[in-house]
C-alpha cells in the first residue's frame, strides 16, 4: 500500500504540471504563428484584411463549427450551472467526506492526514449545498 500511495501522491501533481506546461507551449506556438502571419503582411507593406484580423483575434475555439473535437462544448453552454449540478456535488463530496472520516477513524492516531482531507471534503460539500440552495431559491 505504501508504494502505490506515494506513486499516486507524486504522479498526479506531476502530471498536472506537465499538462499545464504542454498547454502553455501550444498557446505559445499559436501566438507565434499569429505573429508570423502579421509579419508577412508587414513585410509586404499591406494592411491585413479584416477577415484575417478577426480570425487572429478570435483565435481557435473548440466551440467553432467544423472543429472535430469529441469534447466540444455546444455554443452558449458557458453559463452558470443549475442547482442540480451543485446537488450532485453535495452527494459526491459527502461520500468522500464519509470515506475519509472512516479512514481517519480506522487508522487511529496515524489517521490525522485523513482527518484533514475529511474536513476539506466536508467544507466543499457544505459550499455545494449553499450554492444549490441559493440557486434553487433564486430560480423561484
Amino acid at each position: 500500500m505504501g508504494m502505490i500511495f506515494w506513486i499516486l501522491v507524486f504522479s498526479v501533481p506531476l502530471f498536472g504540471i506537465v499538462y499545464a506546461g504542454f498547454t502553455s507551449f501550444l498557446k505559445y506556438r499559436q501566438h507565434r504563428a499569429m505573429l508570423d502571419v502579421l509579419k508577412v503582411y508587414a513585410e509586404r507593406g499591406e494592411a491585413p484584411p479584416q477577415d484575417v484580423l478577426t480570425a487572429l483575434t478570435n483565435g481557435f475555439s473548440l466551440a467553432e463549427e467544423g472543429v472535430n473535437a469529441p469534447n466540444r462544448m455546444p455554443t452558449g453552454s458557458y453559463k452558470a450551472q443549475g442547482p442540480m449540478h451543485y446537488w450532485s456535488l453535495v452527494g459526491l463530496f459527502s461520500v468522500f467526506t464519509a470515506g475519509f472520516a472512516y479512514a481517519s477513524w480506522s487508522s487511529g492516531p496515524a489517521g490525522y492526514p485523513f482527518t484533514i482531507v475529511a474536513f476539506t471534503m466536508g467544507a466543499v460539500a457544505v459550499w455545494a449545498m449553499v450554492m444549490a440552495i441559493g440557486l434553487s431559491v433564486r430560480k423561484k
